[in-house]
């Protein structure tokens, strides 16, 4: 019986799915930690002057405040552990586009060039699913690349799948049986 050896995908670039959970996750966090904060100040202020913050009808200080939340959420994230939380929980790492860690310059450049992936029916992700390096418009002008990274855990397919991928491509595969 040949045994299979299970795909490793740490170091990997990561793909459309996962940098879109890890995106979904982080605006979860952003929009959450805003909104608790937010509570959390209006109800200071009316225990101690007497007033209330949601007296802001257009929104715009709310605009601007969540923007610089977001900002700050992000840039802080990524220069201090070259992800963000979301980023984290999905097994994904902000690296250099050589694989290098991510200095705090780069993460800079690619927070302040975010939003223009977005501009234009956001055609800069277009990238992600269109590119073999799987980089956004952000990306490419940060020098970035996004990989899959568990930390100081190994990140394997599963023994199916690797299965299967190894049929697909017509490979025999013969090693010591997994690990249990």
């Amino acid at each position: 019986m040949t045994v299979v050896p299970r795909l490793r995908v740490t170091g990997h670039y990561a793909g459309a799915v996962s940098r879109a959970a890890g995106a979904a996750l982080d605006v979860a966090i952003v929009l959450g930690s805003f909104t608790a904060g937010v509570a959390g100040l209006d109800l200071l202020a009316r225990v101690v002057v007497g007033a209330s913050l949601a007296n802001d009808p257009a929104g715009p200080v709310s605009s601007i405040a969540l923007a610089i939340w977001a900002f700050l959420y992000m840039y802080i994230s990524l220069a201090i552990a070259g992800r963000t939380p979301g980023k984290g929980l999905v097994g994904l790492r902000v690296v250099a586009a050589d694989g290098s860690t991510l200095p705090g310059r780069k993460a800079l450049v690619r927070t302040l060039a975010f939003p223009l992936s977005a501009v234009i029916a956001g055609l800069g992700f277009a990238g992600i699913v269109l590119q073999r390096e799987h980089r956004a418009m952000h990306d490419l002008i940060a020098g970035t690349a996004v990989v899959y990274d568990w930390g100081g855990r190994v990140a394997e397919l599963p023994g199916p799948l690797s299965e299967f991928l190894a049929r697909r491509a017509g490979a025999e595969y013969t090693a010591k049986p997994p690990r249990v």
